[in-house]
């Protein structure tokens, strides 16, 4: 639709409603389509003279984000943008009409944000419900959660209760109240939460008629951190160019200063204070670690929460600026995090005396200690502020039938309280523990047992790690039963991997030994202690003609790209060939040809790593279909539902962690028996219907005799 020449904003509202609504198109189709209209008004933003001269969607986001330095609205787009070029790129299908919907109202939310205009009645309708009195929706425990004034307010909230429907409630009520007074930050444990969190408040703030106070970010804390270091920065003239080392560039790196330094420093030193550099006492290895930060421009995750604290402690205008962009700060998954994020929780409102502190968690659920976060470190903090806090419990279950939460309510932990949930869902549910001869009789069991069940979606087998559920894959595929992974290591493929190592090369030019080692590894070549050693090799002068060449811009970027990809080809022998390529061709189009250097590949191929990776146990599902069960670790499945949850081997020398056996102190030994309590808590509080936990009584693999569970024991009685 057009004004004379002009293209209106309705015009896109109408674009989207319409595609949305289609009756013939598939929801792939679609999502194809929203891409389409949202390229084309980000080109409308940036080029609205030049309707032919057309920019990539990225190319076009990118300097919107350079003309108004919305960053935090550029966080949504770039989590839409790339959901949609899954699909539109193959590298994901079947999308569902759940999933749809929620892309659809992120679309128009995002127009609407940018435009200030609100769509049509028509498109509102398709949206959802205009207006309603949302706290008429929460129960009498949510509501006086989301009323609650204190400074500080924690809330314990058991599974299924709504945790993520309160925080998004506590933000909305908080902008219906506050308006553009609010400055709130969300802040969650993983990425996909904080992108869920994101979506929902999105969608509620525009039911209620507020997104255009609507200014919430949401992140992870070092996500939070890195970006305000940005922000901050970029308004003094000062770019940080740093990112965030993932596992394999934060090794390239010890590697390099490894080796560079003749191996004088065992290579665990090195790690540690790579990870906390203020603490190398060795004048020599704290230089040669900040040369090689500066090299590869990454930063440990440890270093950024700790220049985030510094900056707030010692910088009075980042402090003032900080205290200017957020007054409200709403954390989930409290119980996960560890001490750096509470000490930073304590300076943020020491600086900011107007700062309010909303915390969720479930001391219950408190499994990722292997990362370094802790309850008691939550604990802490609490008692810290007592005087200023209040605390709340959320007890009514939307997810599990009463049978499951008995229980649970059941189950006694040492280091914190086990509040008792009741169930506000109609299914009576069932719970069975069942014994089986061996694990192979077992695992045959658990299969037969799902091929009774109607919908392969909504089953899951939980396990703390996937290698014992070896025999019951095997089984699946005997039965051509479909079956998806989830957790797990993942390494990137072999060829992927060589690529990478090459783009690395390149983009430190030529003096990333790090990468360079790594490369000789993956093609089982010698390792070598300087780069002009590696440079002597048939590789490495292919990649040193290559480098020299780009560097004096005699190959583009693309040039250089393809090349690579040729050498790979000649230098990996093993592996399946047509697997390659199409691995390649998915690199191609997914990373490659939408970034403009070996930079700028890095920066992108951290959002596709999963897509070019396998598991370090190879559980590959040999019948393909949409519907699949669930194979998963617990730490996996947390925060997910099934209708049905079966959790194997459940045997005191099966499911147990091992600390919990070995000679270590009393304490560390509770704390692994706290830790095995937890995961089956959480593994437990998956199932919204049936759950059938199992054990072998005898090991045939190791010929050795096994016991049930300790904690399954009470209910083997009564079932």
């Amino acid at each position: 639709m057009r004004v004379g020449n002009t293209i209106t904003v309705q015009s896109f509202y109408d674009r989207l409603r319409n595609a949305y609504l289609s009756n013939e198109n598939s929801n792939d189709a679609k999502m194809w389509q929203f891409r389409l209209v949202m390229e084309d008004y980000m080109n409308y933003l940036v080029a609205p003279d030049s309707p032919n001269e057309k920019l990539q969607f990225k190319q076009a986001q990118e300097i919107w984000l350079e003309q108004t330095k919305n960053y935090r609205l550029d966080h949504e787009i770039t989590f839409v943008r790339k959901a949609m070029n899954n699909v539109v790129h193959g590298n994901k299908s079947g999308t569902p009409d759940r999933d749809l919907k929620v892309y659809f109202d992120s679309c128009v939310l995002i127009i609407n944000l940018i435009s200030g205009e609100m769509p049509d009645k028509a498109t509102l309708a398709a949206f959802g419900k205009v207006d309603q009195n949302y706290l008429e929706e929460l129960n009498p425990q949510q509501r006086d959660i989301i009323l609650d004034t204190a400074r500080i307010v924690y809330v314990n909230a058991g599974p299924g209760t709504g945790k993520t429907h309160l925080l998004v409630y506590k933000m909305l009520d908080t902008l219906v109240r506050e308006k553009e007074k609010a400055k709130i930050v969300s802040m969650s444990f993983t990425r996909s939460s904080a992108a869920s969190l994101s979506e929902k408040l999105a969608a509620e703030s525009m039911r209620r008629n507020v997104t255009k106070y609507y200014l919430a970010y949401s992140g992870t804390i070092h996500s939070y951190s890195l970006n305000s270091i940005k922000q901050y920065l970029s308004t003094k003239g000062r770019p940080f160019e740093y990112l965030i080392a993932d596992d394999s560039e934060f090794e390239d790196i010890v590697d390099d200063i490894y080796f560079t330094l003749e191996e004088k420093y065992d290579k665990e030193s090195i790690r540690e204070f790579l990870k906390k550099p203020d603490q190398a006492e060795n004048e020599e290895l704290k230089q040669m670690i900040e040369e090689k930060k500066s090299l590869y421009k990454r930063i440990s995750v440890g270093e950024i929460l700790d220049l985030y604290y510094k900056m707030l402690n010692e910088d009075e205008e980042f402090a003032q600026w900080t205290t200017d962009n957020m007054n409200y700060l709403l954390v989930d998954e409290a119980q996960d995090l560890t001490v750096e994020n509470y000490r930073i929780f304590d300076l943020l409102l020491t600086r900011n005396p107007n700062l309010r502190l909303f915390l969720v968690g479930d001391p219950r659920q408190n499994i990722f200690g292997f990362l370094g976060g802790s309850y008691k470190y939550l604990d802490e903090f609490l008692n810290k502020y007592k005087e200023e806090l209040s605390q709340k419990d959320l007890t009514l279950s939307y997810r599990c039938p009463q049978k499951i939460l008995d229980f649970t309510n059941g189950l006694s932990f040492s280091d914190c309280r086990n509040p008792q949930l009741k169930s506000n869902v109609k299914q009576e549910g069932t719970i069975e523990v069942k014994s089986y001869g061996d694990e192979y009789a077992e695992a045959e069991a658990i299969v037969e047992f799902i091929k009774t069940l109607p919908d392969p979606n909504g089953i899951a087998v939980l396990f703390p790690r996937l290698r014992p559920l070896a025999k019951i894959v095997d089984k699946l595929n005997e039965e051509h039963i479909a079956f998806r992974v989830l957790g797990g290591g993942r390494i990137i493929k072999p060829h992927i991997a060589v690529f990478s190592y090459m783009c690395k090369i390149v983009e430190t030019d030529g003096r990333s030994l790090g990468a360079a080692n790594n490369l000789c590894g993956r093609l089982e070549m010698p390792k070598c202690r300087t780069m002009k050693e590696f440079f002597a090799t048939g590789i490495g002068r292919e990649i040193a003609r290559l480098n020299k060449a780009y560097q004096s811009k005699n190959i583009s970027y693309l040039e250089l790209a393809r090349s690579f990809v040729i050498l790979c080809r000649r230098y990996i022998q093993d592996g399946d060939k047509t697997e390659q390529d199409a691995d390649f061709k998915k690199l191609y189009d997914a990373v490659i040809k939408k970034t403009d250097s070996p930079k700028g590949y890095a920066r992108s191929f951290k959002y596709y790593r999963n897509a070019f990776s396998s598991l370090e146990v190879e559980f590959k599902s040999e019948t393909e279909s949409k519907d699949a069960i669930t194979i998963s670790t617990i730490h996996s499945a947390k925060g997910l539902e099934w209708d049905t949850v079966i959790i194997p081997e459940l045997t005191e020398s099966g499911f147990k962690n091992g600390r919990a056996n070995e000679e270590v102190s009393p304490e560390e030994r509770e704390e692994a028996a706290n830790t095995d309590l937890k995961l089956l808590y959480v593994a437990v509080t998956r199932a919204k219907d049936r759950l059938l936990m199992t054990y072998p009584n005898y090991l045939a693999d190791s010929r050795a005799e096994t016991k049930p569970l300790r904690m399954i024991r009470s209910i083997i009685l009564t079932v």
